[in-house]
C-alpha cells in the first residue's frame, strides 16, 4: 500500500464536492459498514463530464471513490460500466482487509449509471444543496416543514435551528452543531449525525430509524417517542436514549457492537 499517496489523496478529498449541475445525483449505502455514498454525475453525448462524490465514510471510502469517479471521467457511459474494483487498484493498491471499498465504490458507480439510463436518482426538485438550504434558513429563520432529502451539511453552527417535521432522510449532517435544535416529528431516517453537538435539541417523535449518532453529545437531548430500529447507532455510553424512544423492527444492535 502506497500510504503517501492514500495520505495525498485522502487530504485533497479529490473529487469530493456537490455538483450543481449533475446529470445525475445516484445514493448508494455500503451495507458491510453502513457509509452513505453519493455519486455525481454529468453527462453529455453518453460521455461522462464530470464525476464527484460525498460521503460519510472514512479514509479509505474517501480514497476508493476518489479513485472510481476520477477513472469515470472522459469515457463513455459503456465503457464506466465495464470498470472494475481491478481497475482502482491499478493506481492505488487497497489492503487485503479493506478490498471491499473499492468493491463498494464500483458498485455506487454502476447504481449512478443505472439510475441515468433508468432516469431514476435523486429527482432534481429534490436536490436541495448544503448551498441553498443555509440561504433558504437566512431568508425565512428557520427550514421547518422543509424538503431536505440527503442534503449534505457539515462543519456549521445551527443552534437552535428549527427543523421540526423536516424531510431529512440519508442527510449528511456530521459535524454539526445543534444545540438546542428542534427536530421534532422530523424525518431523520438514514441520516448521518456522528460527531455532532446535539446538546438539548428535541427529537420528538422523530424518525431515527437506521440513524447513525455516533461521537454525538446528547447531553440533555429529548428523544421521547422517537423512533429507532437495529440500525439505529449510538455509543455505549448513550444507550439509555432507547427507554424513552420507540423500538420498530427486530433486536438492537448488541452494546459491543454500538461502539
Amino acid at each position: 500500500m502506497d500510504f503517501a499517496l492514500f495520505k495525498k489523496i485522502n487530504d485533497a478529498r479529490m473529487n469530493y464536492r456537490e455538483m450543481e449541475d449533475a446529470t445525475v445525483v445516484s445514493s448508494y449505502r455500503n451495507v458491510g459498514c453502513g457509509d452513505g455514498y453519493r455519486i455525481y454525475l454529468k453527462i453529455e453525448n453518453e460521455k461522462i463530464l464530470d464525476a464527484s462524490y460525498t460521503t460519510t465514510g472514512c479514509g479509505f471510502g474517501i480514497v476508493a471513490l476518489a479513485m472510481a469517479t476520477e477513472i469515470a471521467k472522459g469515457k463513455t457511459v459503456e465503457e464506466a460500466e465495464k470498470l472494475t474494483e481491478e481497475d482502482i487498484e491499478k493506481a492505488f493498491e487497497f489492503p487485503e482487509r479493506r478490498k471491499n471499498y473499492p468493491q463498494s465504490a464500483i458498485a455506487a458507480l454502476r447504481l449512478a449509471l443505472q439510475d441515468y439510463k433508468e432516469g431514476k436518482g435523486i429527482s432534481k426538485d429534490k436536490r436541495i444543496t448544503g448551498t441553498k438550504a443555509l440561504q433558504m434558513l437566512k431568508e425565512n429563520g428557520h427550514l421547518r416543514n422543509c424538503e431536505l432529502s440527503s442534503i449534505i451539511l457539515e462543519k456549521q453552527n445551527l443552534d437552535g435551528v428549527d427543523f421540526s417535521g423536516s424531510n431529512l432522510h440519508n442527510a449528511f449532517l456530521q459535524n454539526n452543531s445543534f444545540e438546542n435544535a428542534n427536530f421534532e416529528g422530523a424525518n431523520l431516517r438514514g441520516a448521518f449525525l456522528n460527531g455532532c453537538n446535539l446538546k438539548n435539541a428535541n427529537f420528538k417523535g422523530a424518525d431515527l430509524r437506521w440513524a447513525k449518532l455516533t461521537n454525538a453529545n446528547l447531553e440533555n437531548a429529548d428523544f421521547t417517542d422517537a423512533l429507532y430500529d437495529i440500525g439505529t447507532r449510538v455509543d455505549a455510553k448513550n444507550l439509555h436514549i432507547f427507554e424513552k424512544m420507540k423500538k420498530v423492527g427486530k433486536d438492537l444492535y448488541l452494546s459491543k457492537e454500538l461502539v
